[in-house]
């Protein structure tokens, strides 16, 4: 129960806590006087407006760039050799995206001592404690997509469903959020201090 409580309290903390700034509209203060709304801003246009964007990526990705060369070897109209002529090279570039599931296997050896007849097992990675774990990428994902992104509980299961092949449940995925919730809470103390998020939400 005391679990479950610290769930529905992150949630109402991350999805539904909002701290309203006064401005013109809602209280007396004179436009000159309040700050800039950067929150509507779009992406930089043609023209350069809009927010800009810091130019962090994530870390946990591959490019995979290759090139290939199409040689002109013969003329298509008189048939003469071209292959000793000099070229000059004219480029076409395609970008696309392919998911890639990353399994890992790891099997600890389990022997009987001849000796004692004591059964002794090898220890897993201090980062597989039961035989089921979801990676730091995978977490990050589910972070963003309910926490920054909004995205509801059962559309973020059916985005990564489609990614990964596999149904995480919604209490492991809300399992990320207490997570980070308690990881941020010991980085900031133990006191009630909030960690502003980048869609401008506070987490106690």
């Amino acid at each position: 129960m005391s679990s479950m409580l610290m769930i529905v309290e992150l949630i109402l903390a991350i999805f539904l806590e909002r701290t309203t700034k006064k401005n013109s509209a809602n209280s007396s203060i004179p436009p000159s006087q309040t700050d800039k709304d950067n929150s509507s801003l779009t992406d930089p246009g043609s023209k350069g407006k809009g927010k800009k964007a810091d130019g962090e990526t994530v870390k946990n990705r591959r490019t995979i760039e290759t090139l290939t060369i199409v040689p002109v070897d013969y003329c298509d109209k008189c048939g003469a050799d071209l292959r000793q002529v000099g070229c000059t090279h004219e480029r076409r570039t395609k970008i696309d995206i392919i998911f890639e599931k990353v399994v890992e296997h790891v099997e600890v050896e389990i022997k009987q001592c001849p000796s004692c007849e004591r059964v002794i097992k090898g220890k897993f990675p201090v980062d597989m404690p039961g035989p089921l774990q979801y990676g730091l990428g995978v977490q990050a994902f589910i972070i963003n997509l309910l926490a920054c992104q909004m995205v509801a509980l059962k559309r973020a299961q059916a985005l990564v469903y489609s990614i990964i092949d596999v149904v995480i449940a919604e209490a492991t995925m809300l399992q990320f959020i207490l997570r980070l919730h308690a990881a941020l809470e010991k980085l900031g103390g133990t006191g009630n201090r909030k960690v502003i998020t980048g869609s401008g939400h506070a987490c106690r």
